[in-house]
C-alpha cells in the first residue's frame, strides 16, 4: 500500500515541477522580447539624434572650409601671394603687396566670421592679447605674412599644421585646442597655389597656406546641444590623439573641452567603442562608470567621431518598471496555478472518487482565471500575438488580433490560420513558418488584414517541447508599414532632388540639355552589355544622371563660347566635377556615386583631372561613364560644331582607346550602337 501512494506521489510532483518550469520559460522568453524591443527603440531614436547633429556640425565645418578654400581660390590673392614669395627684401613694391594682402584678408575675414573680437576684460600681462577667431596668411616657408587683428597666436601644433599642408598641398582640420585663456578654439588650413600661368605654378607644392581659427564653444559646441529643453542625452566629440581617446567637447560633469583622456586600451567604454566602430549601437559605462546607452557616427570633414548616449537607467527605467510589474503578475499567476494543482491533488487523492467533478470544475476555473490574465496583459499592447500547435491552429490570441479580424477571442482556439486571417494572409505566414531554419527568426511580410495592406516585422519564436506536451510556434507581428512608407518618402524625395538637379543643368546650358539622361541611357546599356552587378548598375545610372550638375556653377559664356577656350577658361571648365561633389556631398546614397563622378573625367594614362588616377584605380563604372559621356557629347550639337554620326564619334573614341578610354568599354560601346537601334537613335535626336 505504502508504494501504491509512493508513485502517484512522486508522479504528481514531477508534473507540477514540470508546469512551474515551463511557466518560468515563458514568462523569461516574453520579458526578454520586451526588453530586446525597448532597446530597438532606443536605438532608433538615439541613431535619429545622432545623424541630425553629425550632419549638422559637418556642414559647418564643411562652410568653414568652403570659406576659406574660396579666399584661396582668388586669383589676386594667389598672385599677389606668388610676388611676395618672390621678391627681396622690404621694398616699397613688397610693403604695397603686403597691404593689400592685409586688406584682403581683413574683408574676407569679416565676411566669412573668421574676424576676430578685441578680447574684453583685464587680461594679464604675461599673456597676449588674443582673441577667439582670426585669419593669417603665411608664405611658403611658413612664416606669417599677414593676419586680422587678435589672431589667436600659433602654437607648435598649429604650426605642424601649416607645415603638413605645404608638404602634401591638402587642407587640414586642426583639432580642438585650447587657446591663451583657456578658450576652445578649432583651425582649418587650405593650401594657396600659384595663378595658372605664372612661373611658380609649374611648382607641385603651395605658394603659401590660409590659416583660420573660429571659436568653437561659441558655434560648433552649440551645434552638439539639443533645443528641446527637457531632451534627454549627451552628444560629445571623440579623438583619437597619441593612443588616447579625447573628449574635445565639455562634459556634463563640468570637464572642460580636451581635459578627459583615456586610453584606448579600456574596453567595453563609450568613447573607446564609438572610436573602434562608429555607427554601432552600444550599452556601456561611460567615463563617468555609469552605464549609458550609446551610438556614434564618423564625420566627413574631421577625423572624429560624433558620440550620442543617454543615462540607461533613465532611459530604461519606465521598461524596467513594465518588466517587473510583468514579472510580479506572471509568477504571482504560477504560484497561484501551481498552488491550486497542488491543492486539487492533495484533495483528489484523499476523495477522488467523491470529488473528482468537483476537483476539475476547481482547475477549470483556476485556467480560465490564468487565461483572464494573460489576456489581460498581452491585450494592451498593439502587437499582434498568438500561439499556433504543430498543425499552425491557434492556441491563443490577443484582442488586437481577434478586435482586427471582427472575431471573437474565446472562438479563436482551435481554429485554422484560413478561416481566421483569411487564405492570402494564412499561405503567406504559413511559407515563412514552414521555410525558416532559425530559431528565433524574423522576416519582413505584406499582408493583407481587414482590408488593408500593411507591412509586419514578423517574429517567430518555436517554444520548447517539455514533458510530452506538444511543440509551441509564438508569432508576433509588429506593423512597419509607417516606416516603411517614410523610408519610400525619402527615396521619392531623393529622385525629385535629381530631377530638378537636371533641369537646373539644361536651362543653364541649352546646348547640352538632356545630356544626363541621354548618358544615363548610354551607361545603362553598356553596363548591362558588360554584365556589370544590379546594385554598381543603380550606383552607375545615378552618377551618370547627376555627373554634370556642377555646370551650373560655370560662367554661362563658356558653356556657349563657339571659339576655343583659353586655358583659364579650360580651368574653369575643369572645376565642374568638384562642384557636382560639392553640391552632392551632403546626399545620401546607396553606393559609390560620389566617387564614380569623381572619376569620370579621368585617363587611364593618367592624364585626366582631378587626381590624375590612372588604369586600376579608376572604378570599372567610372571608366564607362567616361566612354559614354564622351559618345553622347560628340553625337549631340555643340556651340563651337555640329553633332557628329555613331559611327563618326565611335572612331574619334577609339583613337583614344588604352590612353584615354578603356578598350573593353569601346568594343562593348560598339557592340551596343550596332545591336541596339532605338539606343543608336536617340543620342541623335
Amino acid at each position: 500500500m505504502f508504494k501504491a501512494l509512493k508513485h502517484p506521489l512522486w508522479l504528481g510532483l514531477g508534473v507540477l515541477t514540470l508546469i512551474i518550469a515551463i511557466g518560468l520559460v515563458l514568462i523569461f522568453q516574453y520579458l526578454a522580447l520586451e526588453q530586446q524591443r525597448d532597446l530597438r527603440q532606443w536605438q532608433l531614436r538615439l541613431g535619429v539624434v545622432a545623424e541630425t547633429r553629425a550632419e549638422t556640425v559637418d556642414g559647418w565645418l564643411g562652410e568653414r572650409f568652403a570659406d576659406l578654400e574660396e579666399l584661396a581660390g582668388n586669383a589676386s590673392l594667389q598672385m599677389y601671394l606668388t610676388q611676395v614669395g618672390t621678391a627681396e627684401g622690404e621694398t616699397e613694391a613688397r610693403q604695397a603687396t603686403l597691404g593689400y594682402l592685409r586688406n584682403l584678408i581683413l574683408a574676407a575675414a569679416q565676411r566669412s566670421g573668421f574676424q576676430g573680437k578685441s578680447p574684453g576684460g583685464n587680461i594679464p600681462a604675461n599673456l597676449p592679447r588674443s582673441g577667439h577667431a582670426g585669419l593669417a596668411l603665411y608664405d611658403r616657408s611658413g612664416q606669417t605674412l599677414v593676419s586680422t587683428p587678435h589672431m589667436p597666436a600659433a602654437d607648435d601644433r598649429t604650426r605642424e599644421q601649416i607645415e603638413a599642408v605645404l608638404a602634401s598641398g591638402e587642407r587640414r582640420l586642426q583639432d580642438i585646442f585650447l587657446g591663451a585663456d583657456r578658450h576652445a578654439l578649432v583651425g582649418f588650413a587650405v593650401p594657396v597655389f600659384a595663378v595658372q600661368g605664372m612661373e611658380a605654378a609649374r611648382q607641385p607644392h603651395p605658394v603659401g597656406v590660409l590659416y583660420g581659427v573660429r571659436d568653437a564653444e561659441a558655434e560648433l559646441f552649440p551645434l552638439l546641444a539639443s533645443r528641446e529643453p527637457q531632451a534627454q542625452g549627451e552628444t560629445l566629440l571623440v579623438a583619437e590623439q597619441d593612443g588616447l581617446a579625447v573628449y574635445l567637447s565639455p562634459l556634463r560633469d563640468d570637464t572642460p573641452p580636451t581635459q578627459r583622456r583615456l586610453t584606448l586600451q579600456i574596453q567595453q567604454l563609450a568613447a573607446t567603442e564609438a572610436l573602434h566602430a562608429p555607427g554601432e549601437f552600444r550599452r556601456v559605462p561611460d567615463y563617468r562608470g555609469e552605464e549609458v546607452l550609446m551610438t556614434s557616427r564618423a564625420l566627413e570633414h574631421a577625423p572624429w567621431v560624433m558620440l550620442h548616449k543617454v543615462d540607461a537607467d533613465t532611459a530604461l527605467s519606465e521598461s524596467r518598471e513594465h518588466r517587473r510589474f510583468l514579472l510580479s503578475v506572471f509568477l504571482l499567476t504560477l504560484f497561484l496555478v501551481s498552488a491550486a494543482l497542488v491543492a486539487a491533488w492533495r484533495h483528489g487523492t484523499s476523495l477522488r472518487a467523491q470529488r473528482m467533478a468537483a476537483e476539475l470544475a476547481a482547475r477549470r476555473r483556476e485556467l480560465e482565471e490564468q487565461g483572464r490574465l494573460l489576456h489581460a496583459v498581452t491585450d494592451n499592447v498593439t502587437d499582434f500575438l498568438f500561439l499556433l500547435d504543430p498543425e499552425l491552429k491557434f492556441l491563443f490570441a490577443n484582442r488586437p488580433l481577434a478586435n482586427t479580424m471582427a472575431i471573437s477571442v474565446e472562438d479563436i482556439p482551435g481554429k485554422s490560420l484560413a478561416s481566421v486571417l483569411g487564405t492570402d494572409m494564412a499561405g503567406a505566414l504559413s511559407g515563412f513558418l514552414q521555410s525558416r531554419t532559425d530559431n528565433p527568426a524574423s522576416r519582413l511580410l505584406d499582408l493583407q488584414i481587414a482590408g488593408h495592406q500593411r507591412r509586419f516585422e514578423c517574429r517567430v519564436l518555436e517554444l520548447p517541447e517539455r514533458a510530452g506536451l506538444e511543440r509551441t510556434t509564438l508569432v508576433v507581428l509588429h506593423d512597419v508599414t509607417a516606416l516603411h512608407r517614410a523610408q519610400q518618402q525619402r527615396a521619392q524625395t531623393l529622385q525629385q532632388t535629381i530631377q530638378a538637379l537636371m533641369r537646373a543643368v539644361d536651362t543653364h546650358d541649352p546646348h547640352s540639355a538632356d545630356h544626363s539622361a541621354r548618358t544615363a541611357a548610354v551607361t545603362a546599356a553598356v553596363a548591362r552589355a558588360m554584365q556589370l552587378p544590379e546594385e554598381e548598375r543603380r550606383a552607375l545610372d545615378m552618377a551618370a544622371n547627376l555627373a554634370n550638375v556642377g555646370k551650373i556653377f560655370l560662367p554661362r559664356e563658356i558653356l556657349t563660347k563657339t571659339g576655343p577656350l583659353s586655358e583659364a577658361e579650360q580651368a574653369q571648365l575643369r572645376q565642374h566635377v568638384q562642384y557636382s561633389l560639392d553640391i552632392l556631398s551632403n546626399l545620401e546614397f546607396d553606393g559609390p556615386v560620389l566617387e564614380i563622378i569623381a572619376q569620370k573625367q579621368e585617363h587611364l594614362d593618367g592624364s585626366g583631372y582631378p587626381n590624375g588616377l590612372q588604369g586600376e584605380q579608376i572604378r570599372l563604372s567610372a571608366r564607362i561613364l567616361a566612354v559614354a559621356n564622351a559618345f553622347v557629347a560628340l553625337v549631340s550639337p555643340r556651340a563651337w560644331r555640329e553633332r557628329l554620326t555613331p559611327e563618326a564619334a565611335l572612331d574619334q573614341l577609339l583613337k583614344g582607346a588604352g590612353s584615354s578610354y578603356d578598350r573593353q568599354v569601346i568594343a562593348a560601346l560598339f557592340h551596343v550602337v550596332e545591336n541596339d537601334e532605338a539606343l543608336e537613335a536617340a543620342p541623335g535626336e
